[in-house]
């Protein structure tokens, strides 16, 4: 009698296991270099990647990053390579093909100028006929300048605009402020003296994750994402990382 008790008891403890016991699910993220939101060189990979990887694992996901250069990581997640992207801006064009999480960041998009220039702000009167410098497919032109007077002049990464600003071969670059302000300070020193951002900011985008359409489990991955990060901001965790970057809001 005691074995059969046993045996019942035993049966019934491992229908209830798998509940309990579901391991984290594995997900494959992926992002272009960006300091110092994503970076190798960084604690983290950088703030946007530590942010992203915390909510993550707090969704029981187990995830594992790959950097790929821009726009290899978008490319990829479209096609399946990889399930998630952890730092995009939205655009109703990407959003054919992906869904969006809620913003988990607030870029501040800033015209940067040579120290000596004569613009101040972002007015479209003294900025007619200048060479404005910005990356293409960076999303930064949305609602910004596409109506201002200006020479768009492509450049393939912030690093360049900023190199081709201070030779004096453009004279706006558009940037992200936190990620010009990286670039400065730590591919060339000296320079952070030699320009000086114009007032306002051109524009504000929001920083978000984002899933293939295609995926079988995409919405359920933003919802779960975007759960953890509301969790992450109402015990502390967000706020303790964005100073551990020594970031502001």
């Amino acid at each position: 009698m005691l074995t059969i008790r046993m045996t019942v008891f035993l049966v019934f403890i491992s229908c209830l296991a798998p509940a309990h016991a579901e391991g984290p699910r594995n997900l494959l993220v992926t992002a272009s270099p960006w300091p110092p939101y994503v970076s190798v060189g960084l604690h983290d990979k950088g703030v946007a990647t530590s942010l992203v990887m915390t909510a993550l694992r707090r969704a029981n996901y187990n995830p594992t990053i790959v950097l790929r250069e821009w726009p290899k990581d978008i490319e990829g997640a479209q096609q399946g390579e990889y399930d998630v992207i952890a730092s995009i801006w939205y655009t109703e064009e990407r959003n054919r093909d992906l869904q969006f999480s809620a913003p988990y960041f607030e870029n501040r998009i800033r015209f940067i100028v040579r120290s000596d220039s004569d613009i101040r702000d972002t007015s479209p009167g003294p900025l007619k006929g200048l060479r404005v410098g910005v990356v293409e497919d960076y999303a930064y032109r949305q609602g910004s300048y596409e109506d201002l007077p200006v020479k768009l002049v492509k450049v393939a990464t912030v690093e360049e605009g900023l190199q081709r600003l201070l030779d004096g071969e453009i004279d706006i670059a558009v940037a992200d402020e936190r990620v010009a302000l990286y670039i400065l300070n730590n591919k060339f020193p000296g320079s952070i003296k030699k320009v000086r951002l114009a007032s306002g900011n051109l524009s504000t985008r929001e920083l978000r994750i984002a899933v293939s359409r295609k995926h079988p489990d995409a919405e359920q991955i933003i919802s779960d994402f975007d759960a953890a990060l509301q969790e992450m901001k109402e015990d502390g965790t967000y706020m303790r990382t964005l100073m551990l970057f020594r970031v502001t809001p």
